[in-house]
């Protein structure tokens, strides 16, 4: 588990280089709530290619989805969370529950909910996705005015 106050910075710890770029696409892409890995990597982002790679999605079992379709990964959980998944094609407006407009509409207007939760971990979808997620859980609170940051991960490449 880890807090980040957001005064301060955007929460990136590591020791590695880190490609800018490529978080921000990622995120963004998230935030759209896309599961299609060929999107992201026409932004010049391949971190998800290999997960997104006939051979990966064969080995994993999802033998039916087409190449890059990663399945109800993050974005899809944010903003569709327990919609049916069919494809990366198919739209899910208004399907499932949209935790990120939920979560920003408590952000905005009810600054001491303890309920500002998103969570990616949907364990009837986890055979769907090409990986389940590492950032599983996030909960947003904000004190003296500060909006402040925990989430809970369960793996990570540091």
């Amino acid at each position: 588990m880890m807090r980040f106050d957001l005064t301060e910075s955007f929460p990136l710890l590591t020791t590695k280089s880190i490609y800018w770029k490529g978080v921000v696409e990622e995120l963004l892409w998230f935030l759209c709530g896309h599961t299609n890995a060929k999107k992201l990597e026409e932004q010049g982002v391949k971190i998800w290619n290999a997960n997104g790679s006939s051979e990966y999605l064969d080995r994993v079992g999802l033998t039916q989805g087409e190449e890059g379709d990663l399945g109800p990964i993050y974005g899809f959980q944010w903003q569709y969370f327990g919609a049916p998944y069919k494809t990366m094609h198919d739209t899910y407006k208004n399907q499932g529950v949209d935790q990120l407009a939920d979560l920003l509409y408590k952000i905005k207007n009810t600054h001491d909910d303890r309920r500002m939760t998103m969570i990616a971990w949907n364990p009837t979808a986890l055979k769907e996705m090409a990986l389940p997620a590492c950032h599983l859980l996030s909960q947003l609170y904000v004190a003296d005015n500060k909006l402040n940051y925990m989430m809970y991960q369960r793996s990570a490449d540091l």
